[in-house]
């Protein structure tokens, strides 16, 4: 399934309030520094992670609370164990915020679940560009399958008076490249292509969140270059004191809004969701 659908976002009731006791837990990753041998450009993803912080402070959310990952502790594995730990943790009613600043890629869709043939991955710090046999075969993607097995076991803890809100300013783009402004690019307009992928599909389990992604499938992610920042990380930093006043359909069009005036290049925020989720307030 799509990263674009596995990873955003439950939202509560409007005017409605944290239940009593509950927890606001996140999760931030920024990775700008990527190794020079991974094949990826150097971008500013780990700039973001500042005004998150600053994002979800003005939000309610603690700073003991709050666990970032950056550059070299963004492993795979490092984002895997974070995750659990999150689910290890969390609570019936908790919120758990996780955002991901990164490259971010199609490949090839190994197990038929996909129209397109393509899943779409966030890009760790150890995760290459290309495919190697014997050398790098695609196992540090961070697939969207994976993920969204994640957010279902989180999703059981957290219960369904619990938030889940995931945000990936990342691109997954399948097509078309912009070679010169390519270090201002999050991600890349060529796939990485498993040699095989398996003929049989499978059904995954429907989702239960709400997904806003940087861009559509067809456009690329573009960097705030002036300001080193993420497009939508900071469209929502501009937009951070409307978290807990809009509806999740209300919010993305302030954010499209805002990335129209950061951006050289056609930008949309898309937002997939249940249409009982869409008039319902983002965050508590």
């Amino acid at each position: 399934m799509r990263l674009t659908r596995t990873i955003l976002t439950a939202f509560v009731l409007l005017g409605s309030v944290l239940p009593i006791g509950a927890i606001k837990r996140a999760l931030i990753i920024g990775i700008g520094d990527y190794p020079t041998e991974s094949g990826w450009t150097s971008i500013t993803g780990d700039k973001d992670i500042a005004i998150v912080q600053e994002t979800l402070l003005t939000n309610g959310f603690l700073q003991d609370d709050i666990v970032s990952l950056a550059n070299s502790r963004a492993t795979h594995n490092a984002i895997v164990n974070a995750i659990e730990t999150l689910i290890e943790t969390s609570q019936k009613g908790d919120v758990v915020y996780i955002h991901f600043s990164g490259h971010g890629q199609q490949i090839t869709d190994a197990n038929g679940d996909e129209p397109t043939g393509y899943d779409e991955a966030w890009i760790p710090y150890d995760a290459h560009k290309e495919y190697r046999k014997g050398f790098y075969e695609g196992n540090k993607h961070l697939v969207d399958d994976e993920l969204n097995k994640l957010l279902h076991r989180l999703r059981t803890k957290v219960g369904q008076q619990g938030k889940i809100i995931v945000i990936a300013d990342a691109c997954h783009s399948g097509g078309g490249s912009r070679d010169e402004e390519e270090d201002n690019i999050r991600g890349t307009g060529n796939a990485f292509i498993l040699p095989q992928a398996s003929p049989f599909k499978t059904q995954n389990a429907a989702e239960e969140w709400v997904y806003i992604s940087a861009c559509k499938s067809y456009q690329f992610n573009q960097q705030c270059k002036e300001l080193k920042l993420g497009s939508l990380s900071y469209a929502i930093y501009q937009n951070r004191d409307k978290y807990s006043q809009k509806s999740a359909s209300a919010f993305v069009k302030l954010l499209s809004d805002s990335i129209a005036e950061l951006v050289k290049y056609s930008q949309t925020p898309q937002l997939d969701c249940p249409a009982n989720l869409l008039n319902e307030i983002i965050l508590p």
